[in-house]
C-alpha cells in the first residue's frame, strides 16, 4: 500500500497537512503516517487558544481523510506525552484553557484530544518498524505499543515510563526510549531484535537514509519540519527542506514539498499571534 510519512508537526498542522494531503493525490497514497509531536514549539507555550486550533485542525483533517478512504495513523511524540501522563515539562503550554468553561485543564483537555486522534507508540510497515524516535539495542517493540492509547491507568503508567527514559537527552535511564531516542543513538547502538526502522524526532536538513552494514540494517530519519529560534523577525528558521517520505512495496523515496515557500514563516507568524 502506498504510504506517506510525515515528520514532526510541532503546532504546525494547519500549515503542513495541506502539503500532505497534496502529496496524497499526487502520487495516489491510500495510508498516512504521522510521526507524532503534534505540541509544543518554541515561544508558543502561553497560547492556549494556538494549541486547541491546531488539534482541532488536526483532528478534522484526519476525520477529512479517513472519509476519503484514506488511513490515518498518529504516532505518539515526547512532546505528546507529558499531556497524557500529566507530566508537564518546562516547554510544555503552561497555561490553562481560560476559554472554555471551568477555565479547563491543560492536561485533561489535550489528553482528550490526543486519544481521540487515536494515537499508538509505533506501527508495522510491511518491514519497516515506524515509531517516533525508534527502538535501540535492549529496547523491542510490547504488543501495547501497536494498539490504540486510553486514558486507563495501565496504559497512562506504560507511558509515562518511556516518556521519563530521554537517555542522551537526559532524564532517567542511560538509553532513551522508543519516544526518546536520538538518531545517533540508533546508529551507535542499533537494535538486534527489529527489522529496519523509520524515525522522525531528530531534526535533519533533508531525509536521512542511513545503512548499519553489520546487520544488514536501515534507518531512516524523516524530521524535516523543524523550525529554529532566530532574533529577527519572523523570529524562527528552517532547520529541514520538509520532505515527506513516500513507501512504494518496500521502495522508500523523498517527495518535495512547499515548506520553503517565502509566505510559509510569514503565514505561521501570524498564527501564532495571540489575540
Amino acid at each position: 500500500m502506498q504510504t506517506i510519512l510525515v515528520g514532526d508537526i510541532h503546532l504546525k498542522s494547519r500549515i503542513m497537512l495541506p502539503m500532505v494531503e497534496k502529496a496524497v493525490n499526487e502520487h495516489g497514497a491510500k495510508q498516512i503516517i504521522l510521526m507524532g509531536d503534534y505540541l509544543d514549539d518554541y515561544d508558543c507555550e502561553h497560547n492556549p487558544q494556538l494549541y486547541l486550533d491546531e488539534l482541532n485542525y488536526l483532528i478534522g483533517w484526519k476525520k477529512k481523510m479517513e472519509s476519503a478512504d484514506i488511513k490515518v495513523i498518529p504516532l505518539l511524540g515526547n512532546h505528546d506525552a507529558p499531556y497524557l501522563t500529566g507530566e508537564l515539562k518546562n516547554y510544555s503550554l503552561h497555561e490553562n484553557f481560560y476559554m472554555l468553561p471551568n477555565n479547563q485543564d491543560i492536561s485533561e483537555v489535550i489528553s482528550q484530544k490526543l486519544i481521540e486522534l487515536g494515537i499508538q507508540i509505533s506501527f508495522q510497515l510491511d518491514d519497516f518498524l515506524v515509531s517516533h524516535a525508534g527502538y535501540i539495542r535492549g529496547s523491542k517493540p510490547k504488543r501495547w505499543h501497536h494498539r490504540k492509547l486510553t486514558l486507563d491507568e495501565k496504559d497512562i503508567r506504560w507511558v509515562s515510563e518511556i516518556a521519563s527514559q530521554e537517555g542522551s537527552r537526559g532524564g532517567l535511564g542511560p538509553t532513551g526510549s522508543v519516544i526518546w531516542a536520538d538518531f545517533s543513538d540508533l546508529i551507535k547502538l542499533p537494535s538486534i531484535d527489529v527489522t529496519n526502522q523509520i524515525v522522525a524526532h531528530t531534526p535533519q536538513s533533508k531525509i536521512i537514509f542511513e545503512y548499519e552494514r553489520e546487520v544488514h540494517y536501515q534507518l531512516v530519519d524523516i524530521d524535516t519540519f523543524s523550525l529554529k529560534p532566530i532574533e529577527e523577525y519572523p523570529y524562527v528558521e528552517y532547520i529541514g527542506n520538509g520532505e515527506l517520505l513516500l513507501y512504494n512495496n518496500g521502495e522508500l523515496s523523498a517527495i518535495g514539498t512547499d515548506w520553503r515557500n517565502k509566505d510559509i514563516l510569514e503565514n505561521l507568524y501570524q498564527q501564532r499571534q495571540q489575540d
